[in-house]
C-alpha cells in the first residue's frame, strides 16, 4: 500500500454535538424565513483523526454553558445551550484535549471558538483573510467579538491563503469559502469508505437556502457568498457530500460520536 493510500485508510471523522442555538428571529439567518420565526440551529465540531495527528475543526459553544440548565441568553433573540460538553465527547472516544495538535477554524464567530481555552498547546489553522479581519481595526464592524477568541495564542496561529493540504497527502484540505466572514473556510476530507465530504460551516444555514443559492443578508460580502455557494456546488457535482453546520434537520442524519465516518 502506498503512503498516500495508507494515510487515507487510517483517516476517520467524528461529528461532535457542541451545542444548540435557539433563535427567536431566524430571518437573521435565512432570507426565506419571515421575521420573528423561531428556529433551532445545531452547532457541530469535527475531530479528524489522521495517522499524523488530530485536527479539531471548530470548537463549538463554550463547555461552561453546560452548567446552566436554562442555557445562556446572549441577547433578545439568541439562547445558547450545551447538552454535552466537548471535553466529555472527546474523552468518550479516548482523547484528551491535550492530544489535539491542530485546531482548524472555519471562522472566528463565537459559536465556533467557544472552547479555545481547552487547547493552549494546539496550533490554530485559519485563512490569512480571517486573521487580518478578526485582528484588525474593524473587527466588530465585520461581525466579530474579539473577546470570544482572546484565548488564541497569536504565536500559534498558522495562516494560509486558499487551499491548504493539512497533512501533505491530499486527504484533508482547506477550501476557502469567503463571504460569511472575509476568511470563512471549509474542510474537504477524502474518507476511504464514506467518500469526500466538505465540512461547509456557515456557507448557508439550511440545505434549502444552499440549494436555492439564497444568501444571508448579514454576511459581510454577499457577492463572495454567492461565489462560495457556487464553488461548493461544483464540488458537490463532482461527488462531494456537503455538510452544513447549522441545519439541525440535516445534521440529524449525520451520526455523532462515538460513531464515526471512515
Amino acid at each position: 500500500m502506498s503512503g498516500r493510500s495508507a494515510a487515507a485508510a487510517d483517516l476517520r471523522v467524528y461529528a461532535l454535538d457542541t451545542g444548540l442555538i435557539q433563535c427567536a428571529d431566524y430571518a437573521l439567518y435565512s432570507p426565506a424565513a419571515p421575521p420573528g420565526t423561531y428556529a433551532e440551529m445545531s452547532v457541530r465540531s469535527y475531530l479528524v483523526v489522521h495517522r499524523d495527528g488530530l485536527l479539531l475543526w471548530d470548537t463549538g459553544i463554550a463547555d461552561s454553558i453546560a452548567e446552566q440548565p436554562d442555557g445562556e441568553r446572549l441577547n433578545q433573540t439568541h439562547v445558547f445551550r450545551v447538552p454535552v460538553t466537548l471535553r466529555a465527547q472527546l474523552e468518550a472516544i479516548g482523547h484528551a484535549p491535550a492530544d489535539v495538535g491542530l485546531l482548524g477554524l472555519s471562522h472566528l464567530h463565537i459559536d465556533h471558538v467557544g472552547n479555545l481555552d481547552l487547547f493552549p498547546g494546539a496550533t490554530a489553522l485559519m485563512q490569512q483573510a480571517e486573521y487580518d479581519a478578526a485582528f484588525g481595526p474593524d473587527a466588530e464592524e465585520l461581525t466579530y467579538i474579539p473577546e470570544a477568541y482572546a484565548a488564541l495564542d497569536r504565536n500559534r496561529i498558522q495562516k494560509v491563503a486558499g487551499g491548504h493540504d493539512v497533512f501533505g497527502d491530499g486527504a484533508v484540505v482547506t477550501v476557502p469559502l469567503p463571504g460569511h466572514t472575509p476568511g470563512h473556510q471549509g474542510l474537504l476530507v477524502a474518507l476511504p469508505e464514506t467518500g469526500r465530504v466538505l465540512l461547509a460551516g456557515d456557507l448557508a444555514y439550511s440545505v434549502a437556502d444552499y440549494t436555492a443559492g439564497a444568501v444571508r443578508r448579514l454576511n459581510v460580502d454577499l457577492d463572495a457568498s454567492r461565489e462560495s455557494i457556487e464553488a461548493a456546488r461544483a464540488l458537490e457535482a463532482s461527488g462531494v457530500e456537503i455538510w452544513l453546520h447549522h441545519d439541525i434537520d440535516a445534521q440529524r442524519e449525520i451520526e455523532t460520536a462515538p460513531g464515526y465516518y471512515g
